[in-house]
């Protein structure tokens, strides 16, 4: 009996290890940032065991990364979505703890800042990799390589 329920703990833990925290923006003051708490779904800024989607909105406050951020495992852009990397903004994708891509992409990505992705079990970006627009200067990384086929240009 005692082995039974130490397996249902453990087995109840590792099902929610993982958490979807989805973008719904639009907090008075922080329309668009992505360290505000009460724009996401979870009420909290994204972390290490979440995957992140950036839906469609009806509304155009689309998340801005301004600043480093926590690590997340996975990434979502959905058609339609943007999601804007500033200059001094820096996310990273850890992807260790998942068996998923990077990011799957099918909006798109304005990077000024830095993107870097590590540990992807799957293809680094899924979808549309040419919706990565490195704008001024902006970097990306896979495994700390710079990758070859992001798009360099202004769109």
């Amino acid at each position: 009996m005692k082995n039974a329920i130490l397996f249902s703990f453990f087995a109840l833990f590792s099902c929610t290890t993982f958490a979807q925290n989805t973008w719904n923006g639009g907090t008075p003051g922080h329309e668009a940032d992505w360290m505000e708490a009460r724009n996401w779904s979870q009420q909290r800024v994204p972390g290490w065991n979440d995957n992140v989607v950036i839906p469609h909105l009806w509304h155009d406050n689309y998340p801005e990364i301004k600043t480093a951020v926590p690590a997340i495992a996975h990434l979502e852009v959905e058609g339609g979505a943007r999601l804007a990397i500033k200059a001094d903004g820096y996310l990273p994708i850890n992807g260790s703890s998942t068996f998923d891509s990077g990011i799957l992409l099918i909006g798109k990505i304005n990077n000024e800042g830095m993107l870097a992705i590590t540990n992807t079990a799957q293809i680094t970006i899924d979808g549309s990799p040419a919706n990565l627009a490195l704008q001024n200067n902006g970097r990306f990384t896979s495994d700390g390589q710079q990758a070859a086929y992001a798009y360099n240009g202004r769109r």
